[in-house]
């Protein structure tokens, strides 16, 4: 397999000696930093716990060579939850390096390469999985209010993707291989996830699908040679636009990861989104999670509230603060979260 791999980047490096030679539209590259900061206390009914919630900083590097080649770089520097707790660690993201198991401070690193219809991307890349509450980018999302499928995949992996968008441009379907998040060490752990993804953008309907194979260990110590085991994910994402309104409905057969397998059962998104104006959004989110093997200690699992964010600064985004309430089944538990994320950016050419 590691044949395979170094072929294709040959293949990629001599694509890129081309697209060099080629003219220089869409050349620029730009650097920004993200900085979010959460304050966010737990009220359950034993007591009341306090969390940094989402803090974190991040650095987003992506530019463009020519109208063939492009880069993308984002490292997460800061975990604000990594500060708290009985056992603090505030490195933990920068250990582990060269597992596949866990995410650490390197999220994306990968190129691409564009011709006609046609982008190769080759590098460390989010899993090719389905569903609309994956295309936020992390700095964005609402962890109180995510789901147990969201939370629990190490969805950066290394591999590549080949995808094709229709003329129209309305309709994309990619393929990716990847290492797997089931093992030890890229490449030699001989574990891979493959996925084939469709997405599209129809009007007033923006389908998310998708179909993985994970492939995971199943060797039992003690047993004669290597056995492989491999979990099937549907994604069927579906977002509707009406206006001023955003609909989410996500399913996926999966209700959560755990560290060797996927626990299987059901996990439903729900998101409704009001934009009364560019300057606010306000927003009812849910999940719910069925686990079939009983591994949640309270089963079904679900979680739900309402989100305001806003815009303060005059035709931009770079700014947000946010505000939601929440309810966690899981831990029988409220939450209050206030914060604000700020997004600045640096064009270098």
């Amino acid at each position: 397999m590691k044949k395979y791999l170094l072929s294709i980047a040959a293949l990629l490096l001599g694509l890129l000696a081309h697209s060099q030679e080629a003219d220089d539209l869409g050349n620029y590259a730009e650097v920004s930093v993200i900085a979010r900061l959460d304050l966010n206390p737990y009220f359950g009914k034993d007591a009341t716990e306090f969390t940094l919630g989402n803090s974190s900083i991040y650095t987003y590097f992506t530019g463009s060579a020519s109208e063939h080649f492009s880069w993308t770089l984002q490292n997460h520097w800061f975990n604000g939850n990594s500060f708290l707790g009985p056992e603090p660690n505030p490195w933990e993201m920068f250990r582990g390096l060269g597992s596949t198991a866990s995410t650490n401070f390197i999220d994306l690193a990968y190129v691409d390469l564009m011709f006609g219809g046609w982008t190769f991307s080759l590098g460390k890349q989010c899993i090719a999985t389905g569903g609309h509450e994956y295309d936020d980018d992390d700095w964005d999302v609402y962890t109180g209010l995510a789901s147990s499928f969201w939370n629990s995949l190490s969805c950066y992996q290394w591999g590549g993707t080949v995808a094709w968008t229709t003329p129209s441009e309305m309709s994309t379907f990619a393929l990716q291989m990847t290492t797997s998040p089931y093992g030890e060490r890229p490449f030699t752990n001989g574990l891979w996830t493959w996925s084939a993804q469709w997405t599209g953008e129809y009007g007033w309907f923006a389908p998310s699908w998708s179909l993985s194979a994970f492939t995971r260990n199943d060797y039992i110590p003690g047993a004669p040679g290597p056995k492989r085991g491999c979990d099937w994910i549907v994604v069927l994402g579906n977002q509707f636009l009406l206006d001023k309104w955003t609909i989410e409905l996500d399913w996926t057969n999966c209700a959560g990861f755990m560290t060797d397998r996927a626990m299987a059962g059901h996990t439903f998104h729900g998101k409704v989104n009001f934009a009364p104006s560019e300057r606010w959004n306000v927003a009812l989110q849910g999940n719910f999670c069925k686990d079939n093997s009983d591994y949640f200690e309270v089963n079904p699992w679900w979680n739900a509230g309402a989100v305001a964010e806003f815009f303060p600064l005059k035709d931009s985004d770079a700014l947000r603060v946010h505000a939601y309430v929440a309810y966690d089944s899981l831990y029988n538990a409220f939450l209050l979260k206030v914060g604000a994320r700020y997004n600045l950016t640096f064009k270098l050419w």
